[in-house]
């Protein structure tokens, strides 16, 4: 007589595995409804993280491509200076002239500095993005708070 009756396997006996398709549920198993939802769940943050990343670094990129075009006309606007004084007077016009047009950066973050050594005239435009409305609100860690940029020309002999 078998000391087993069915109800449990006996030690050193393997068990057999039930057929396909008779466990627990095996409709759930074959069942895609919602699948393209959990799909989209899993996706979607990483997306959208990818395009403010995206948008963010192309904003400061802008940012500081306007800024080193700002500084270029300055420098070029202070070639017809003809007093020191009156080279900074028409470089710093000329920044301010250029970032008008960019509505993105405000005009309150920007300072302009000038030097002259020897025959050579440079004008740093700087920006403190750290501070923009813009560049603050970004979930992305940005290059730097400051974006500073310089052009340096040569004056010419009189």
């Amino acid at each position: 007589m078998d000391r087993n009756d069915g109800r449990s396997p006996a030690i050193g006996m393997a068990q057999a595995a039930p057929p396909a398709g008779t466990g627990p549920a095996p409709h759930l198993l074959a069942d895609e409804a919602g699948a393209a939802l959990v799909e989209l769940a899993l996706s979607l943050p990483i997306l959208l993280m990818l395009l403010v990343g995206i948008l963010s670094y192309g904003s400061w990129l802008m940012a500081a491509h306007t800024v080193q075009q700002a500084a270029n006309e300055a420098a070029r606007a202070a070639l017809a200076g003809l007093s020191s004084t009156e080279r900074q007077s028409l470089a710093d016009e000329s920044v301010r002239h250029s970032l008008d047009g960019a509505a993105f950066l405000d005009p309150a973050l920007i300072s302009v500095a000038f030097s002259q050594s020897g025959a050579f005239y440079s004008v740093a435009v700087s920006y403190d993005a750290g501070h923009s409305r813009l560049f603050s609100m970004s979930p992305i860690p940005l290059p730097a708070g400051i974006i500073r940029r310089t052009a340096v020309v040569k004056l010419g002999e009189v």
